[in-house]
């Protein structure tokens, strides 16, 4: 049974909720109810608690003759003491005399409730109204700011943000994004090719950088030049910024009008990233001064977001058997000839356990190796050498955490391969003229500061410190090179170009970990230490995967125990 909590400040204070699941899962938030007589007014009186730690007084209750369970929070609960009255700045005093209230103009005379306070009350005292146009202008020149910190988020971050602020448009190609050495992401203004049509002629258009975020929204005003039927935008979505919902004042928004906004994405993750981003535009605009909300009633906490029905997902857990692994880097050693740095990157990844988008903004100063390498002993009694540590920087890290890596002797060979490179020649083939030719020299690569370094630098520009230290000269992506690793391991393993065979980086750092923990006899809590998880749950659940060959293995175990069935004469 579900235990029920004290109505008083005290245990409400001293409440902790366990975050998992009966199913061992983990959750966001929980909800406790109070000791309270079903019959009173305080029926269906929850303590909403998140796993940040916040606590919210919320008021869970069905519409007369709907049977679909709604919630309304009353407040966030605050311990703290307010320096006029004296009394808690809000606890159980201020929670009843807001659910009375409520109550009695939302309730019939038998506590059936008639009207959705989520459609009728709001608790925000508005300083200065702003639209949600207007503060999302605002958000983008503050620098895309975290909702409870004063960082800033990432690149990547701001680009998937940007996507449901303002993007689906083509105010976006003037954007690029980018990670200072401190971690904090931020924006690039560049110039831009557009196609526009023209009274059914596509005329071509060169666009300069914009000067300020100001001009950029004032060539792209909002609802115009919105990408439709665009590889971007396949379902033709619109962004905050340009749909209607974008007029209305930030104080006046209602879970109603953030679902009728969300209804237009298919996928649960499309929907709560835009439901993350109304939340954020809502912290934002309390930070500001914009508002005040005393009870930090944020419609978004209601918003319903119903996950669909399971889609299989083929590469879950899935890792490359032993016998992959080692073809995997025999066909990695064979194309370097044709893609140096991204097949490098492929196999430090496979080594080291790095993220690829942490692997490609490793510096060449991130490799520290010691004037005296430190000589270990490992338990079957083989003498092994600890050269030096990568530093992970927190810019670099996802974690945010400054991280380090030991250089082991197969480390050591994949990096001694790579400061290799600048010296060498590679095979360049042109798709559009279908041919290879060996003149394509790397040695530029010495005076650049990245490990993995681009092949498309514009040399010219290299006498430029600002373009040559910038990411634009540092390695991007390595997509066509996994496209030709995938066919070429398909060729060596006898398969046909049609057959099925999952082959991708994905799979890298769930082998790692996989080996990580055969390597410490399952232990997961030794193997976090070099895959870098901040706890054994997300090792286990999401990157500790298993090929068929072992589950086959483990089952001639099982037999053993399952001798019991006799077969029948």
């Amino acid at each position: 049974m579900k235990q029920k909590l004290k109505f008083n400040n005290r245990a409400i204070h001293n409440h902790k909720s366990n975050f998992v699941s009966s199913t061992g899962k983990s959750k966001d938030r929980v909800y406790t109810s109070f000791q309270m007589d079903k019959t009173t007014q305080f029926k269906g009186l929850n303590l909403c608690e998140y796993k940040k730690g916040e606590k919210h007084f919320v008021i869970q209750f069905y519409l007369k003759g709907q049977r679909t369970l709604r919630r309304f929070t009353l407040g966030k609960f605050d311990n703290n003491l307010n320096v006029v009255t004296g009394e808690t700045k809000f606890g159980i005093k201020q929670c009843q005399e807001r659910l009375f209230k409520i109550a009695k103009e939302h309730q019939d005379e038998h506590s059936h409730w008639l009207k959705d306070p989520n459609l009728t009350v709001s608790f925000t005292q508005v300083n200065q109204s702003i639209s949600i146009r207007k503060l999302i202008e605002e958000y983008a020149k503050a620098g895309f700011e975290k909702m409870f910190n004063a960082e800033k988020m990432k690149g990547n971050s701001i680009r998937d943000k940007v996507r449901h602020l303002f993007g689906y448009n083509l105010r976006v190609r003037h954007l690029e994004y980018d990670t200072d050495d401190k971690g904090d992401g931020y924006v690039r203004f560049v110039p831009s090719k557009q196609l526009r049509n023209n009274d059914g002629e596509i005329k071509s258009i060169n666009k300069p950088a914009p000067k300020d975020w100001d001009e950029l929204f004032k060539w792209y005003p909002p609802g115009k030049f919105n990408l439709k039927n665009h590889s971007f935008n396949m379902s033709g979505n619109k962004s905050i910024y340009d749909d209607v919902i974008g007029k209305i004042n930030i104080e006046d928004l209602r879970t109603k009008l953030i679902i009728d906004h969300l209804n237009q994405y298919n996928s649960h993750s499309a929907k709560y990233d835009a439901m993350e981003c109304f939340r954020t535009l809502w912290h934002f605009a309390v930070h500001q001064g914009y508002m005040e909300n005393d009870a930090m009633i944020n419609p978004t906490y209601l918003v319903p977001i119903k996950k669909g029905r399971p889609v299989p997902n083929k590469y879950k857990l899935k890792i490359f058997s032993d016998e992959d692994w080692k073809l995997l880097l025999e066909v990695c050693n064979d194309l370097s000839h044709r893609y140096p740095w991204q097949t490098d990157a492929i196999v430090l990844q496979a080594l080291t356990g790095l993220r690829r988008t942490e692997s490609f903004q490793l510096k060449k100063s991130d490799l520290k190796y010691w004037d005296n390498p430190k000589i270990l002993t490992n338990k079957a009694g083989q003498k092994q050498i600890v050269y030096g540590e990568i530093h992970i920087r927190p810019a670099v890290s996802k974690m945010g955490q400054e991280e380090w890596i030991p250089i082991i002797e197969p480390i050591k060979t994949c990096l001694d391969n790579i400061k290799g490179i600048p010296k060498r020649h590679f095979t360049y083939h042109s798709k559009m003229y279908n041919k290879s030719h060996r003149n394509y020299g790397l040695a530029y690569a010495k005076g650049l500061p990245w490990l993995f370094c681009s092949t498309q630098v514009q040399t010219s520009e290299l006498f430029d410190s600002k373009y040559r230290f910038s990411s634009k000269t540092r390695l991007r992506t390595d997509h066509h090179c996994w496209l030709e690793i995938r066919r070429e391991m398909k060729k060596r393993k006898g398969l046909s170009a049609n057959d099925e065979y999952l082959c991708t980086s994905k799979m890298l750092r769930k082998t790692f970990t996989h080996k990580a923990k055969r390597a410490f006899d399952g232990r997961s809590d030794i193997a976090k230490r070099f895959t870098r998880h901040t706890n054994e749950d997300i090792l286990e659940g999401r990157y500790d995967g298993v090929t068929r060959e072992e589950i086959h293995q483990n089952s001639t175990e099982l037999a053993v125990v399952l001798d019991f069935v006799k077969k029948r004469a």
